[in-house]
């Protein structure tokens, strides 16, 4: 594959492209971009002496950003930002680290959640290298990279222990020089210097670093893992950090102990999910049926006295059907379960105690791992039994303080869960940190994050304002409508006042207009109503699956100057876009997002209460993340200083809320927001 670059910016440009997606500008240069771009913030001359790795003329409170983030590095303390909106967060705290960490040879991870995030890092050293010498590069896992995996026809079936598995084998071949090799990672040796070569010169994104390694027939995930040590930035995605193994595997790929790291949590609100995330895991039927079909494989093998891998294996199934009929009751689909409940019901049904069944356990990852090694080639090289057998093993030692364990039944059949309510891996993690950079646009509480993550108690909170014009955004709510479930059932007018007040806020407002519904169910109950109601080009967030749709959608929105797209408040839309200029210029915000109850909501709760006293539970797991995400929606109006736009809140329970939110009651919304637009 050629590699080429646009001949106005620079960029990389791969196969079947037409444009410039950094500049937007035709490659046969006859054709500017679709749509207009500014020429963004000019490096400065020469190094400011107050911040000398600010590539752009700063202005004060960046200054201070960067002067408050080295402080806290330089005493070893974590600091804790909250944002706004043109406070430039990504290149000021990379500048404030890299003052911390250049001197004392320590390397800076920057923590993100999405792609569009790790290229704006990318960028920003970039421009910093103009000025100082400074190295940067992406990370992205082995799914998301490997040429090899990703030409299989399976490669989406496949686990990550699966992936692992394939590439493990594949490389020890190439090292022993037998057939059935890696050739990608057989070329990655001899080319490592043109790779590191091209990343210091070019900072490329993470799309146009795996471009550039296959168009050399490399591994892109491979070299990454090689050359990354010698960089000074080193941008990962949480997954890194946030699980206990790859974290093990990445700091010891870089040769670092944590005292060496300078740590940038990008988007910092949603780490604590995306931990829980991580170390919850489920148990499904499917995957015990599968294994039972693995046991055909064996030849009976006995995983502790008298009891066979495919008794093992029954067992479990049969303790699955046997709790949800005990505990799951009529109409209901989910029960939590008293603690060692599934490990009595299977040493009941083997007669055997709890230091037989961890015997089992062990024997059966034992059998596991050599059915995995044995099948590494084949079509299908994952081990189901060695994957059940893992998780049997967390579920066994998972501390019921720490995790809600519970049995739900679906289409699929019965499965098992275990949340994380408490991670603690994490909490020791960054407890060993000297210190730590927490950022995001809507952070605030931040000492509910602080206690939460578990930061050390002399953790540094700061906020820092927008510097945009405060004149140029409005937030209203309405006092005479809300989505509460009770005055929604109580009230049959309810629902059809708010779809009025939908339709004529969007028929009204002649901008492009966001409208985020708290829910899929609410927007899906809303739909036939506003498809006939709104004389406008109406858009919708697709779920289920269908983000190719959603984003379609999207593009032709964001073309148009008039249209109503209508998405989900915490999706990616509300999150995860710009919307510069005429983009969008109004939101419309139906109801609080309260996070549904469940299970796993009600533990955190009571540990909440129990922990930091009455009522804090309902605050940190309802109330702020219901916040956080207004603020998110909120925050998708004004992304440059010469963006206007306006919110409307159509739920009177704003008035709870109303300082964080910065917004103002309202008897007439309509008529505000008219007047806000059209002067009148």
């Amino acid at each position: 594959m050629r590699t080429s670059f646009c001949q106005h910016c620079g960029n990389l440009i791969l196969p079947g492209q037409t444009r410039c997606s950094e500049c937007g500008w035709s490659l046969d240069g006859t054709s500017g971009p679709v749509r207009p771009v500014g020429p963004g913030p000019k490096v400065v001359a020469h190094v400011n002496t107050d911040a000398p790795f600010m590539p752009y003329e700063p202005r004060p409170e960046q200054l201070q950003i960067i002067s408050d983030i080295r402080s806290a590095l330089d005493q070893g303390r974590h600091i804790v930002i909250e944002s706004g909106t043109g406070t430039g967060k990504t290149i000021v705290s990379l500048a404030g680290a890299l003052e911390h960490a250049r001197p004392r040879n320590k390397k800076i991870i920057y923590l993100t959640r999405t792609i569009s995030q790790s290229d704006q890092v990318m960028k920003e050293l970039r421009a910093i290298s103009q000025l100082q010498p400074v190295s940067g590069i992406t990370l992205t896992g082995r799914s998301k990279s490997c040429p090899l995996l990703m030409a299989r026809p399976d490669f989406d079936r496949l686990s990550p222990n699966a992936l692992s598995t394939i590439c493990s084998d594949r490389k020890a071949r190439s090292v022993r020089h037998e057939s059935g090799g890696c050739p990608y990672y057989e070329q990655a040796q001899a080319q490592l210097g043109d790779i590191e070569q091209f990343c210091r010169t070019r900072f490329p994104r993470s799309d146009e670093f795996d471009a550039y390694c296959k168009g050399r027939s490399v591994c892109p995930y491979e070299a990454r893992k090689t050359i990354m040590k010698d960089f000074d930035v080193v941008v990962a995605p949480y997954i890194h950090i946030i699980s206990n193994d790859i974290r093990e595997t990445f700091l010891t790929n870089l040769g670092l102990e944590p005292s060496g790291l300078v740590l940038i949590v990008d988007e910092a609100h949603n780490l604590m999910d995306a931990v829980r995330e991580q170390e919850s895991f489920t148990i499904t039927t499917r995957l015990v049926m599968s294994a039972l079909d693995e046991c055909q494989a064996f030849r009976q093998p006995e995983v502790t006295a008298g009891v066979t891998l495919d008794n093992l294996i029954r067992a479990v199934r049969a303790a699955m059907r046997e709790l949800a009929t005990k505990y799951v009751g009529f109409g209901k689909k989910e029960a939590e379960l008293p603690a060692r409940a599934l490990e009595e019901v299977i040493t009941q049904r083997l007669g055997i105690n709890t230091i037989g069944l961890d015997g089992a356990v062990e024997r059966m990852i034992e059998l596991g791992e050599k059915r995995a090694e044995a099948i590494a080639d084949s079509d299908s090289p994952s081990s189901p039994v060695l994957e059940l057998a893992q998780l049997l093993k967390l579920w066994t030692y998972s501390s019921q303080d720490r995790y809600v364990r519970a049995v739900r039944t679906g289409d699929d059949g019965e499965f098992l869960t275990a949340s994380c309510i408490d991670p603690a891996d994490i909490v020791k993690f960054m407890q060993a940190l000297p210190g730590a950079v927490h950022m995001s646009g809507t952070l605030q509480p931040l000492d509910q994050y602080a206690k939460v993550m578990g930061l050390p108690r002399n953790a540094i909170p700061r906020t820092y304002p927008s510097p945009f014009p405060a004149a140029n955004r409005k937030v209203i709510y309405a006092k005479n409508v809300t989505t509460n479930y009770r005055d929604l059932h109580d009230n049959p007018d309810m629902q059809p006042r708010l779809e009025r007040m939908v339709a004529e806020l969007c028929n009204t407002v002649d901008k492009n207009t966001l409208v985020f519904f708290p829910s899929y169910r609410l927007m899906r109950d809303f739909r036939p109503y506003l498809e006939d109601a709104v004389h406008k080009a109406l858009f919708w967030e697709e779920g289920g699956g269908r983000q190719r749709q959603t984003m379609k959608s999207l593009d032709t929105f964001r073309r148009g100057r008039e249209g109503v797209f209508c998405c989900v408040m915490g999706g990616s839309v509300a999150e995860g876009m710009d919307f510069p200029g005429d983009e969008l210029c109004f939101a419309v915000i139906v109801g609080i997002p309260y996070p549904p109850p469940t299970l796993e909501l009600k533990a955190m709760k009571n540990l909440y209460d129990a922990k930091y006293g009455p009522g804090m539970g309902w605050r940190y797991t309802s109330e702020v993340p219901a916040v956080r995400k207004m603020r998110q929606a909120i925050g998708r109006l004004i992304r440059t200083e010469t963006d206007r736009g306006m919110a409307v809140i159509l739920d009177n329970r704003a008035a709870r809320d109303a300082r964080q939110l910065e917004a103002q009651p309202s008897d007439d919304p309509i008529a505000e927001a008219v007047a806000f637009f059209h002067g009148s």
